[in-house]
């Protein structure tokens, strides 16, 4: 895999010095875990691997879950979104997955870069899982309730599916995510906001008017500052970036 990072103007010369962490739902590590004794290995995991660091995660077994195991589903309840048996409704694993999904991060959260999750997982979906209502009809797609708790604690975090990354310049522009969001956050903690717009003007310049407008009301908010970069800097190709 080509690396345009090297070549790219971090703030920090250090963000280069180790490889970014990347969390990764664990069946596309390759290991056996889904719900029916299978993995669903990542095309392009050694590619990655070259690059990164992975940390295996799989929310249903660190939950207390057997392999295998029935199935789950999210179900749209008065209040909540539960995670319960597909063919068993008295099966409700929301708690247990809801208790573990700090517990599966504690140890590395201020050293993550990024994560990558299997969709249309009950625990690991990103945006992507199917969500039924109590009489089984589907109503809607959600999170699953590993990614959404990423999604509401590490806001900022790039996040991909595992189809989001199908090629190298997929997994070529996601380290890039990662790398930059990397050096921004720790640049900022040390030197500010001031000096890192500056540096990262150029970049900021390809964002569109009101992602712009925005960073600039929130550049003294470090979380909603990263988040509204992170989010301008998703949308961006890798050529946009690198040139």
């Amino acid at each position: 895999m080509t690396k345009p990072w090297l070549a790219f103007n971090f703030y920090s010369a250090a963000t280069l010095s180790h490889k970014p962490l990347i969390a990764i739902s664990a069946c596309l590590h390759g290991e056996a875990v889904r719900y029916d004794g299978t993995a669903k290995k990542l095309l392009l995991l050694s590619e990655l691997a070259e690059t990164v660091d992975l940390y295996p995660v799989c929310p249903e077994v660190g939950a207390g879950m057997a392999i295998p195991r029935p199935p789950i589903q999210l179900q749209k309840q008065t209040n909540v979104i539960a995670a319960i048996g597909r063919d068993d409704s008295t099966l409700d694993m929301t708690t247990a997955l809801q208790q573990y999904a700090p517990r599966s991060i504690a140890a590395v959260e201020h050293r993550l870069s990024g994560y990558i999750f299997k969709s249309r997982s009950p625990s690991c979906g990103v945006e992507s899982t199917p969500l039924f209502d109590p009489q089984g009809q589907t109503i809607g797609l959600t999170s699953g309730i590993q990614a959404k708790y990423i999604q509401t604690t590490l806001p900022w975090l790039p996040l991909r599916e595992e189809q989001q990354l199908a090629t190298p310049e997929q997994c070529q522009q996601f380290i890039m995510h990662c790398l930059i969001m990397q050096d921004l956050i720790n640049g900022y903690n040390h030197a500010g906001a001031e000096k890192l717009n500056q540096h990262y003007s150029p970049l900021q310049s390809r964002f569109n008017v009101s992602q712009r407008k925005q960073l600039d009301a929130e550049r003294n908010q470090p979380d909603s500052y990263w988040q509204l970069f992170s989010e301008a800097l998703a949308g961006l190709e890798l050529e946009t970036i690198t040139n």
